[in-house]
């Protein structure tokens, strides 16, 4: 029962991206560096990927030169959108509480979205920032990203994303209404300490696609013209839909976008995308899938066992697990953190169970690689920058995320040296655990091929 609750104190199945078979003769490749200092990448055996033309072949990695500069691909219709002022519903609704550290609720189809931000009329000649955070954490974890980029000039926003946090759970019964298709015209009120957004009684199907058009809504609604976005882990994949517009039917966003800068990658809403690899033998995908069919029968599904768990987690059980993802610097599990995860785990009721059990069982979305393969024009031209912590045991490096983007920026995928990636020795949350280290690439890489 312990194992139990402590797998899901902090849930890590619904991120992992492991390859099917391991490494047998390790190579290496100078391109990619760690902390600023070239290192090694090791080659990984059998994750090889055909899907068209964006595939990870099964050979060494070749270096290749990346000193060339990004070109920028701008929208036509950005000369049009000269005339709007960037964020002015934002000053419009916030007044004086601008220029500072704010924290808010916005309505996004009839719940409340609990958000951080940064926001001063003074940083409009940067791009504006959007932080998307993993599953079962909040925006409490981006601490000091959200003061970094603030200190350095940008506007930061870091939204709780809906059923996570202290966002509304809404909980689904028979008699529930439909989540409300009116996203309606930028309402914010001010949060008060420690205030939850209020649960309803809603059917809402949870979604990689739901996260990245929550994400478009807000760009939308508030006019952010020129914008970065980030996200760790499940988030990486939020960013990825909004950016490509994947997500909506009539995007806003992906005109908009003029960088991607993703913190371990993952590979879907859960792992079930893992049986989506090539080379997943007929036994291993029936073995996976057994798997995966068994754990959402005995545990994920089982909402009566959900609730169970969740009422007996206990702080000194998160702070254990969390602990275990800060494997290099885990002072950094302190009591604000451990109650970030904790709170939303005791005040999320059935809505709390619910995306829960959604999240591990739904339709997993697209890969990183085939959201690359769906919209290869548009992703070949973005920026791209991933931050990955080598010590992560959650999406590692040698698994099937981590080899496709290593193969991406060694052989230049792209065709125009727009992908980039840097290695930090830490875990799956590297930016709150090594803020320093993994800032300080950051900011080289938005100095660089974003900010120009």
């Amino acid at each position: 029962m312990r194992f139990l609750i402590s797998l899901f104190s902090v849930p890590v199945l619904c991120s992992w991206g492991f390859s099917a078979r391991p490494s047998r003769r390790p190579g290496a490749h100078p391109l990619i560096r760690v902390g600023g200092e070239s290192t090694t990448c090791r080659r990984v055996h059998g994750c090889g990927r055909r899907r068209g033309r964006s595939r990870v072949r099964r050979i060494g990695w070749r270096l290749q030169s990346s000193t060339s500069e990004t070109v920028e691909v701008r929208d036509p219709a950005d000369e049009s959108r000269l005339t709007v002022t960037p964020l002015s519903t934002w000053f419009a609704a916030v007044g004086g509480q601008a220029e500072q550290r704010q924290q808010f609720f916005w309505s996004w189809r009839g719940h409340e979205i609990f958000l951080d931000s940064f926001a001063s009329q003074e940083n409009l000649d940067k791009p504006t920032v959007i932080l998307a955070h993993g599953f079962a954490a909040s925006t409490v974890y981006w601490r000091e990203t959200i003061k970094a980029l603030s200190e350095d000039g940008y506007n930061v926003f870091a939204l709780d994303l809906l059923g996570q946090g202290r966002s509304s759970k809404p909980y689904s019964n028979d008699g529930g209404g439909p989540l409300l298709s009116d996203t309606g015209t930028g309402s914010l009120r001010p949060a008060l300490p420690s205030e939850v957004g209020k649960n309803t009684e809603t059917n809402v199907e949870y979604s990689i696609s739901l996260y990245g058009e929550m994400v478009d809504d807000f760009a939308r609604q508030f006019k952010l013209e020129e914008v970065v976005l980030m996200g760790n882990s499940i988030g990486s994949l939020v960013c990825l839909s909004a950016a490509t517009g994947d997500c909506c039917i009539d995007p806003y966003l992906s005109s908009r976008v003029r960088g991607l800068c993703l913190f371990n990658c993952g590979i879907g809403l859960n792992s079930m995308n893992v049986l989506k690899n090539p080379d997943f033998s007929r036994f291993q995908v029936a073995l996976f899938s057994g798997l995966f069919g068994a754990l959402n029968a005995l545990i994920f599904g089982n909402r009566t066992l959900l609730r169970y768990l969740l009422n007996v987690v206990t702080e000194d059980l998160l702070r254990d697990a969390l602990r275990s993802l800060y494997p290099r610097n885990p002072d950094r599990v302190d009591e604000q953190l451990v109650e970030s995860f904790y709170r939303p785990a005791k005040t999320g009721g059935d809505g709390g169970v619910d995306v829960v059990a959604q999240i591990y069982t739904n339709e997993a979305g697209y890969t990183p690689m085939e959201y690359h393969d769906r919209y290869k024009d548009l992703l070949d031209s973005l920026p791209l920058h991933l931050i990955w912590g080598t010590a992560d045991v959650v999406t590692p490096l040698t698994g099937d995320v981590g080899v496709f983007y290593c193969d991406r920026v060694a052989n230049n995928r792209s065709g125009k040296q727009t992908t980039s990636i840097e290695l930090v020795d830490a875990g799956h949350l590297l930016f709150d655990e090594k803020p320093e280290e993994v800032h300080a690439s950051m900011f080289k890489w938005l100095n660089r091929k974003v900010v120009t």
